[in-house]
């Protein structure tokens, strides 16, 4: 079944996702869903430099472990400054975090294993008790500290914290390809944002594939 874009007046983009129906012969099987321009993110390769340039500023690890954190969980700023080390738990063997989301309304978010390990070394390394937080500074701290780094990775670009959630969104769509799992990861309310890194996405993977072609003469 193929999607398809459509352009309006106003600069949006409606594409067409087929929805189950019971009866296919049905128009209403269709459902028109709106969506903005594409959403701004940095490559992984430019995640990394950036989790590298952290280690050579003060409180290095810590620094570098925001990023990640930020990055490979797709938190916001202010899930992830909330964090406290009773937060990081255990379920069938696998590590979650149970994040504080918007409203303060909870959420189990799935943690990469090897950063799970580099926390809880961090936390013994730091002799963190179970209430304290891994990263006891305000989200304008945060934001100052991916901003200095993005200038010694020589990013040259606009860089934020938010910027890394919306990159590790894509970076795990890509890996999964469920939009309905990563919703549930996001915290999102309904599927119109997640559905904004699918599109992102295609129209990403299009440029890659639509760049390769060339004409004789």
């Amino acid at each position: 079944m193929s999607q398809k874009f459509n352009k309006k007046p106003n600069g949006k983009i409606t594409t067409v996702i087929p929805v189950p129906a019971k009866n296919l012969t049905n128009k209403k099987s269709f459902k028109a869903v709106e969506y903005t321009k594409p959403i701004s993110f940095i490559s992984e390769e430019e995640v990394y430099r950036l989790a590298e340039a952290t280690k050579a500023m003060r409180k290095g690890e810590r620094n570098y472990l925001l990023v990640m954190v930020l990055f490979q969980c797709a938190l916001r700023v202010t899930e992830a400054v909330k964090l406290r080390v009773k937060d990081k738990v255990l379920m069938k063997d696998k590590p979650l975090l149970m994040v504080q989301g918007k409203g303060n309304k909870p959420r189990l978010v799935a943690l990469p294993s090897n950063l799970s390990h580099h926390l809880g070394d961090y936390a013994q390394r730091q002799d963190l008790k179970v209430d304290d937080k891994y990263f006891p500074i305000s989200r304008i701290r945060a934001w100052q500290i991916i901003k200095k780094a993005a200038s010694k990775a020589q990013i040259d670009r606009r860089v934020y914290c938010h910027l890394l959630r919306h990159s590790g969104a894509i970076a795990r769509l890509k890996r999964t390809g469920n939009p309905k799992s990563l919703q549930l990861h996001l915290g999102h309310a309904n599927m119109k944002m997640t559905m904004r890194y699918l599109v992102t996405m295609q129209m990403v993977e299009s440029l890659e594939v639509e760049g390769k072609v060339e004409f004789d003469g």
